[in-house]
């Protein structure tokens, strides 16, 4: 007997904000194909021939002919947009002119190679980021891709060819499309037509079946194809099934972690977490456990790391950032709060050194959860190459500030035991030489506590084991005291940056927390709409010491500052064109993003149930990491919610 399964809110609710999307945005159809040549354009083209006899309103956004024949025939007689004229290094460049498609606005548009780099200058960095503002503006986009240049299947790709796909594009784009239609041909037809010169030149096509398009290349990747496609029915099955409220066969008490690092690995190991989620349609969350022991972060590992979380996010997953002593108890404990029922882990990358001392990370955790747990294989030759950095005379000073204090606190507490000396015995000046080596640690790093812990043990032989001011030791006895102090004061200084990071930690925690929990306070207790304003651009200035401008719609829906704090408020008008664009699309945009990157500002929009309210601008010189750009959102949703409640009143 089938028992009646009552909906669960989560997903009704889910399902009924992505119907409310598709009502009010346009329909993307795909033309996926396993490589160039099988007649993506082609086949595109046909459909567009097809929608115009059924006098549908259709255009040609671009069409990518490469020389061939038969696609500039069905050009013809086709209504095309002119291609957009961008300088770029002094060479005028065509691109896709999607202001020319929005003024135009059609019913259809057909915009060729999703996977496409616009031209620097551009609005957008991609071209698919061109098809979802399109979308946006209720436009049904048809559209082409090849498999290889899937996100998700990035590294598989690789395997298959040998070549890193650089051209992608995010899952998230692809599970947009209403449909997505395979345009397949034979492997054998297809290298026929490479022969014929129907794809490339001939002298271009003899190197590519050499090198991309060998048969056996070719077959995988049609294969490849295929499965992905399949998947995709099953997806929309499923939600189908979901939608209609009918009980279907999926699970979804199954959560997946992909345990994410610094190095290249991990986009190969949240690729195969995203292709699991999407295989058994569960939520998956990215991890980050930033190890106590672990004071600093070279720069390129730092950059690596926020790119890994960035292609976490952009393939779907929920990204935590997690802080602790040891990154298995911290995996296993974020395992069991979530009912992550498989962990995705990269093999170690730990010396034999750290495995023997510190033990291994995915052994603990194997041994520790109930959650099943999938190691994934390092790339051997991954290397993660640093850039090359000139550094300034003042950054070698300041580099050198904490091994001068090494040296002065040393210093220091020598002259004060050579004071001591003839009053207390010598067995005890070590200890008295500790206090130096913490607080050196303590303040500067473990790499000011070993400088001084090396120090104090030649302190103390110089000047307190006879004789003096020599290294020569008559009583063999204090030779276990120098191996003592120096190991005890190794140990402490690592321990004391461990302390130090930790509560460096907590204090930014505390800090972003309170911040928060005043922001919110304050804007609750503000009296007027003037007075919200001006409290939020200056609490968010002041938290980050960016300038900061909110801008809201006149009776003419019109953007205007109503709102600044900052010394260096330059807002000009190319800027106010980007707040435009934020408060129609809803979307952020300006720098750090892939939308008028060329931007100073940081823009992202003011936005509660009911609709717009505003932008909020913040101008920044630096790259924002993730966890900073999630808590300008926080703030921004707490600016949102409070201008919302003083309007209605």
């Amino acid at each position: 007997m089938i028992k009646n399964k009552r909906p669960d809110p989560d997903e009704l609710l889910k399902t009924i904000k992505e119907e409310e999307r598709k009502n009010h945005a346009g329909r993307l159809k795909i033309f996926l194909g396993y490589v160039a040549g099988v007649g993506k354009t082609y086949r595109m083209l046909s459909e567009a021939h097809f929608l115009k006899e059924n006098n549908k309103d259709i255009i040609v956004g671009i069409a990518e002919t490469h020389g061939r024949v038969e696609i500039e025939k069905l050009l013809k007689d086709l209504e095309v947009v002119p291609r957009k004229k961008i300088g770029y290094k002094g060479i005028l460049l065509d691109e896709f002119d999607i202001d020319g498609v929005l003024k135009r606005k059609p019913d259809y548009v057909l915009v060729d190679e999703l996977a496409h780099t616009n031209v620097p200058g551009s609005r957008h960095l991609k071209r698919y980021n061109d098809v979802e503002e399109l979308l946006s503006a209720g436009i049904t986009v048809y559209t082409t891709l090849n498999i290889q240049h899937v996100e998700s299947l990035n590294d598989i790709i690789k395997q298959i060819t040998g070549v890193k796909v650089k051209e992608t594009v995010p899952d998230r784009i692809i599970r947009l499309a209403d449909k997505i239609e395979v345009v397949d041909l034979p492997t054998e037809e297809l290298i026929e037509r490479l022969k014929e010169g129907k794809v490339y030149i001939p002298q271009k096509a003899k190197q590519a079946m050499k090198r991309f398009f060998k048969e056996r290349n070719l077959v995988a990747l049609r294969e490849l194809a295929l499965r992905y496609a399949t998947t995709r029915v099953d997806y929309d099955m499923n939600h189908y099934l979901k939608g209609e409220h009918i009980v279907g066969p999926w699970d979804t008490s199954n959560r997946i972690m992909a345990c994410v690092n610094s190095r290249t690995s991990s986009e190969k190991l949240i690729r195969l977490a995203h292709r699991f989620s999407d295989l058994f349609n569960v939520e998956w969350f990215g991890v980050y456990v930033d190890p106590s022991y672990k004071f600093s972060m070279k720069t390129e590992e730092s950059i690596q790391l926020e790119k890994n979380l960035k292609l976490a996010e952009d393939l779907g997953a929920t990204v935590f950032r997690l802080t602790g002593n040891k990154i298995s108890d911290e995996i296993v404990s974020f395992a069991k709060k979530k009912n992550i029922t498989l962990i995705v882990m990269g093999h170690s990358q730990r010396s034999r050194f750290q495995e023997i001392f510190e033990g291994s990370v995915i052994n603990r955790v194997i041994s520790q959860t109930q959650a099943q747990v999938l190691v994934v294989e390092n790339e051997s030759n991954e290397l993660i190459i640093p850039k090359t950095v000139e550094k300034s005379k003042l950054s070698l000073k300041y580099d050198l500030k904490p091994y001068v204090l090494s040296i002065l606190s040393i210093a220091f507490t020598s002259i004060i035991c050579l004071i001591l000396r003839p009053y207390i015995e010598a067995v005890n000046i070590p200890m008295i030489l500790l206090i130096p080596v913490v607080v050196s640690g303590l303040i500067s790093g473990r790499k000011s506590g070993i400088l001084s812990s090396i120090l104090a043990v030649v302190v103390f032989d110089l000047l307190f084991v006879q004789p003096y001011y020599s290294f020569s030791v008559f009583d063999v006895r204090f030779v276990p005291t120098f191996f003592v102090l120096l190991i005890v004061g190794i140990i402490t200084s690592f321990l004391a940056d461990v302390a130090k990071k930790q509560m460096e930690n907590t204090r930014q925690r505390e800090h972003f927390t309170s911040s928060l929990y005043d922001f919110s306070k304050d804007l609750l207790i503000s009296q007027s709409l003037d007075e919200i304003l001006e409290r939020s651009t200056r609490y968010i200035s002041e938290s980050f010491n960016y300038d900061v401008i909110i801008l809201m719609p006149d009776n003419q829906n019109r953007l205007n500052i109503v709102s600044r704090f900052g010394d260096n408020v330059i807002f000009d008008n190319n800027e106010f064109g980007v707040s435009n664009w934020v408060f129609k699309y809803r979307k952020a945009a300006g720098r750090t993003t892939e939308t008028l990157s060329s931007s100073k500002w940081f823009q992202i929009p003011l936005e509660v149930s009911h609709g717009m309210i505003g932008v909020l601008a913040i101008a920044t010189d630096e790259p924002l990491d993730n966890e900073k750009k999630h808590l300008i959102e926080s703030f921004a949703s707490i600016v949102s919610l409070a201008l919302s409640n003083s309007i209605k009143q």
